[in-house]
């Protein structure tokens, strides 16, 4: 998906403080597999991607989980949404489980509304 939106992914060995960035006018995504998240990396880049592709430009984003603003809960709803679709393209709903996709990308409890109600769109 990313490449062929002409996103370029660039894994860089940075410090356990050190989150991803997305520089949105550049299009380039800094994934930080170092980083003290336990947020998976797929998520992450997910969410990265979501920035680029639907956030106001803007010279970067850093990854941020929390879901304290409507352009994060936003790009997390986005972020739920790509992943659900590479997952389940073949899986009726009875079958979708939204705890099995919270465990599966290790989010966090405040994820739960939003991956109840966007795995089954």
């Amino acid at each position: 998906m990313a490449e062929k939106s002409g996103i370029v992914i660039t894994d860089i060995l940075g410090g356990p403080n050190d989150p991803d960035v997305a520089f949105c006018n550049d299009r380039i995504i800094n994934i930080n597999r170092n980083y003290n998240s336990r947020i998976s990396v797929a998520f992450r880049l997910a969410h990265e991607i979501s920035h680029i592709e639907f956030s106001n430009p803007s010279f970067l984003y850093r990854f941020s989980p929390y879901i304290k603003n409507k352009e994060e809960r936003e790009t997390n709803e986005r972020a739920i949404r790509i992943i659900a679709r590479l997952v389940y393209i073949d899986t009726p709903n009875e079958y979708r489980n939204w705890s099995d996709f919270m465990t599966e990308f290790n989010l966090p409890s405040w994820f739960e509304p939003l991956v109840k109600d966007l795995i089954y769109e």
